[in-house]
């Protein structure tokens, strides 16, 4: 069940008891009109949540419902200050509008970026992200903590842009994953794999590489595809084991190669800053012989100004390629030649 799917469920279950709100209001007199004044609050965020999520609408009505929502969560929130609810309903909310969008959703919502590669919403971002805080916070025991670790993880990850503040998101989203890691036994809706690769990259971009390539091998010995095994190749070059990385590159084939790109394209990997990729496309090019595209990799890599601290491995590279030539081997490692 999507997380989205899991808010119409609960905003569902809460209009069907708004008829009772006002009777068991009357019953209880006023003694706790801080308890109606928080149900009433949520089921408006609910009802205000729902309606955005119908068919149809532009995009500044979809959003406009959305604040609406949010305010109304909030003041759900003020009424009853400890509870953890409104927090997972607006970090929930403003997920499923803003940051969760693959190209691979079946109903893609009018509010995400229109391209692949948009920059993320910071302001929406930083939201959920403290919506995810408070809630646990409020509801440290609750067994959706899991969920949200890994939600705010995904979130303080594609806040990574570059700009000063990058450690610290980083090293919050290697806190949750590990946090989360240590939940694994209660863990039902996410991969481990999937869990473990993140960690991994996220040790990467800290510059823990051995650390990262540890945790490559657990999310591949749990299953993982080939996205995790290039993100073990990096971390290999990036740690000067460069014969050991391009092996084991040339070890998962074209075919991997073609789906990596597929899933790239589709929104289901991502790659922080901008830029970070065409190491990526840089190492395996190069594994393959196809130097020339190796070369704009390695140069696009270096120009995007991702991981300065990677620079010079990019540029060891390149001095390496210039001994060797362009050729293209044949067949073509990829039919359509989309990249240049």
């Amino acid at each position: 069940m999507s997380r989205w799917t899991a808010l119409v469920v609960v905003g569902a279950l809460a209009s069907a008891a708004h008829a009772n709100i006002w009777q068991s209001a009357i019953e209880r007199g006023s003694a706790d009109s801080s308890r109606d004044r928080y149900e009433l609050a949520m089921h408006d965020g609910d009802e205000l949540a729902q309606r955005a999520n119908g068919k149809n609408q532009s995009p500044r009505s979809t959003i406009s419902l959305i604040d609406q929502a949010v305010r109304a969560y909030k003041l759900a929130a003020d009424a009853r200050p400890t509870e953890g609810e409104p927090y997972f309903r607006i970090a929930s909310v403003l997920e499923s509008f803003f940051t969760d969008c693959a190209v691979m959703m079946s109903s893609r919502p009018v509010t995400c970026p229109p391209a692949l590669g948009s920059k993320i919403d910071i302001a929406r971002a930083t939201q959920a992200v403290e919506a995810w805080d408070a809630f646990e916070a409020r509801s440290p025991l609750d067994p959706r903590v899991g969920e949200a670790l890994f939600a705010r993880a995904i979130l303080r990850t594609k806040l990574v842009t570059g700009a000063k503040d990058t450690r610290i998101h980083l090293e919050g989203a290697l806190k949750d994953y590990t946090a989360l890691l240590d939940r694994a036994d209660g863990l039902t809706m996410l991969r481990l794999d999937q869990v473990w690769g993140n960690l991994a990259e996220t040790y990467m971009m800290l510059g823990k590489l051995d650390d990262a390539i540890d945790a490559y091998q657990v999310s591949i010995d749990k299953g993982a595809n080939s996205s995790t095994y290039y993100g073990k190749a990096v971390a290999m070059d990036r740690d000067e084991r460069t014969n050991e990385a391009l092996e084991l590159v040339r070890r998962q084939g074209a075919q991997a190669f073609l789906e990596y790109k597929h899933d790239l394209q589709m929104g289901m990997i991502f790659y922080v800053p901008n830029g970070e990729e065409h190491y990526y496309f840089g190492l395996i090019y190069e594994a393959f012989g196809y130097n020339a595209e190796a070369v704009a990799s390695w140069k696009a890599f270096i120009a995007s100004g991702a991981h300065p601290q990677y620079h010079a491995r990019a540029k060891a590279h390149l001095d390496e390629l210039a001994k060797k030539p362009v050729s293209r081997p044949r067949p073509s490692l990829d039919p359509f030649d989309v990249y240049p």
